[in-house]
């Protein structure tokens, strides 16, 4: 009889505010569903890429003047990059007459706060400088 006794009060126990019990698990439900179920969403976008030359030099050609910028992160940290009106600009004034692969630096992007960068492409721009007058 005393094990019956114990299984009862443990049965009562269960039993008690059963209803705020249900509630309570499926909210804890939808929570951890919520966490494990967010996900980082991707997206690409097309920047400007300028380069700055010194008198007398200047840009003749360059390969490509956009390269592609693919991304991940929140939705709401994304649609802030999509809109946000950027241009990429590398300092060439080092550079004389010639033919250069520029690297494209993912550290020159400026990125809202959760944004990862997944590649840049193309990963270099070819550039030509040529001298087009007369220096001081």
């Amino acid at each position: 009889k005393p094990n019956s006794e114990n299984f009862n009060i443990w049965k009562i126990n269960i039993l008690d505010n059963f209803s705020y019990k249900v509630v309570a698990l499926f909210i804890s439900l939808i929570l951890w569903l919520s966490i494990l179920g967010r996900r980082d969403f991707v997206v690409s976008k097309e920047i400007e890429v300028e380069f700055l030359t010194k008198a007398p030099y200047s840009v003749a050609s360059q390969s490509t003047d956009r390269v592609r910028i693919k991304v991940s992160g929140p939705q709401p940290s994304l649609k802030q990059f999509k809109e946000r009106q950027q241009v990429l600009t590398y300092d060439i004034t080092d550079k004389l007459d010639g033919v250069f692969d520029i690297e494209m630096q993912s550290s020159k992007i400026d990125l809202p706060m959760g944004i990862k960068i997944l590649g840049v492409r193309p990963q270099s721009v070819r550039v030509e400088v040529i001298t087009t007058g007369k220096g001081n």
